[in-house]
């Protein structure tokens, strides 16, 4: 095969010689290679330059995340710490009755799924004690007497506690007389 190409390219060698390529051929391509390879590197920037924008748009984010729950949870330990410096004994029963009023709240959220509207009228009762709550913590930040307002804060939270126990009972006799009267229709 070598043998026959090498003949082939022999006999037509007079055919060869005057064809040659164009002038500035090889300008063109190599000016073609660079164009491709600008406009590839001029991609590879921007996507550089928005991988970066997008890393410290959330590189921010993060920090101002952190930073809120940070302040957040520092808050309500300053606040605990605070009642505490006042009498412990107090902020100790401040802190069960403010637990017991989210588990009650709960609670009835849960089991009033099945009445809105009664919900609806609990919640405006429970909303108005809930502004009197924030404005006492308001007060005891300003007050002279903090051990007084720390008890009205605690008195607070047993009304709650009361009134959810009210709304606790009228749902469940609520829901059992529905449950009753299911049996009967059985």
């Amino acid at each position: 095969m070598k043998k026959d190409l090498k003949a082939f390219i022999s006999e037509n060698r007079a055919a060869f010689d005057p064809a040659n390529p164009p002038p500035g051929l090889w300008q063109r391509i190599a000016d073609e290679l660079d164009n491709r390879e600008q406009s590839r590197d001029e991609k590879a920037g921007i996507r550089k330059i928005w991988l970066t924008h997008i890393l410290k748009v959330a590189a921010i984010t993060f920090l101002i995340g952190t930073a809120g729950i940070l302040v957040y949870f520092h808050g309500k330990r300053d606040a605990y710490i605070d009642y505490s410096r006042i009498n412990p004994d107090l902020a100790a029963e401040q802190q069960v009755y403010a637990q017991l009023v989210t588990q009650k709240k709960d609670s009835i959220a849960f089991i009033a799924t099945s009445n809105p509207a009664l919900y609806g009228e609990f919640s405006k009762v429970l909303g108005q004690m809930e502004t009197n709550y924030e404005m006492l913590k308001q007060e005891f930040a300003k007050s002279p007497n903090k051990e007084l307002t720390l008890g009205a804060m605690i008195r607070n939270l047993q009304a709650q506690i009361d009134v959810l126990s009210q709304q606790m009972d009228v749902l469940n006799y609520i829901n059992g007389t529905k449950s009753q009267t299911k049996d009967e229709q059985i």
